[in-house]
C-alpha cells in the first residue's frame, strides 16, 4: 500500500521500481532490527529526544517554515525525535522497518497529526515532497554501500530549498571498524547527498550525549538544485 500526506493510518512503503537488466541487486541488510528491538538490545535509543534537537526546536533553528510544513524522519525507532518535531508543529512522517514499533509510536504521532510508516526509507517508490529530513542514527546505521543511494532518495523527496538536518555521529570512527554505527563525517554525508545540496551549518553539537564515545556534529544542508525525474 502507499501512504498519502496527512494520512494517520499505518501503511507499508511501496517498493522501489524493479531495476533494469544488467544492474546488481542491493544485498540485504545483515542487521535484524526487529530482533534487536525484541531483545531490548537498542543502545542507540536515548529514551528521549536528542538534547541538541530539543535545543534547536526551542531556539528556532528547526522551526517549521510555514504551517503544514512536512518532515521525513527515517529510521525513527521509538519515535522520540519524531514526536518532539510533531509537538513543535511539524507534520511528521516517521519511517522504520520494525513493525513491532507500530503500537508504541503510531498512536502518539496520530494524536499530533503525524504518520508512522512501516518500511525501509531506502525503498520509497515515488517522490514525496518534504520541507525537512531529520536524520539521527539513520545514515550511520545503513550499510556504507547504500549511502549514495540514500543521497539520491533524499534529493528526490525534498522540496527545492528544503533542508537536510542531521546529528552526525560517530565522527572519527573509521568505517573499516564496521558497525552499525558506521563511522561518518559531515564530509561523507555531503558527498552522499551530492551536488544538489549546499552545506549551510557544520559544527560540533553544544549538547552531546555524554554516554557516546565518538564526537557528534550538527549539520544542515539545503537542497539548491532539482533532482532529475525518475
Amino acid at each position: 500500500m502507499r501512504w498519502r500526506p496527512g494520512n494517520t493510518t499505518v501503511e507499508s512503503v511501496k517498493p522501489s521500481p524493479p531495476r533494469s537488466e544488467g544492474t546488481s541487486p542491493v544485498p540485504p541488510d545483515p542487521v535484524d532490527w526487529s530482533a534487536r528491538y525484541a531483545a531490548e538490545d537498542t543502545p542507540w535509543d536515548n529514551g528521549a529526544p536528542h538534547p541538541e534537537l530539543s535545543l534547536a526546536l526551542q531556539d528556532g533553528r528547526l522551526a517549521p517554515p510555514h504551517e503544514g510544513a512536512r518532515v521525513f524522519v527515517p529510521g525513527a525507532g521509538r519515535g522520540h525525535d519524531a514526536i518532539a518535531l510533531a509537538r513543535r508543529g511539524w507534520v511528521v512522517t516517521a519511517v522504520d522497518v520494525v513493525e513491532s514499533l507500530v503500537a508504541e509510536v503510531a498512536p502518539q504521532l496520530e494524536k499530533l497529526g503525524g504518520t508512522f510508516v512501516v518500511g525501509d526509507a531506502l525503498e520509497i517508490g515515488e517522490a514525496q515532497e518534504f520541507d525537512l529530513i531529520w536524520d539521527h542514527t539513520f545514515f550511520c546505521a545503513i550499510q556504507p554501500r547504500d549511502r549514495a543511494r540514500w543521497g539520491k532518495q533524499a534529493a528526490r523527496i525534498l522540496k527545492p530549498a528544503g533542508h537536510y538536518a542531521a546529528l552526525v555521529f560517530p565522527v572519527g570512527k573509521p568505517v573499516e571498524d564496521g558497525g552499525p554505527p558506521f563511522g561518518m563525517s559531515c564530509e561523507a554525508l555531503m558527498q552522499a547527498l551530492g551536488p544538489l545540496f549546499r552545506e549551510r551549518v557544520s559544527e560540533p553539537v553544544s549538547r552531546p550525549l555524554k554516554r557516546r564515545t565518538w564526537q557528534e556534529f550538527w549539520l544542515r544542508a539545503e537542497k539548491t538544485g532539482l533532482a532529475p525525474a525518475q
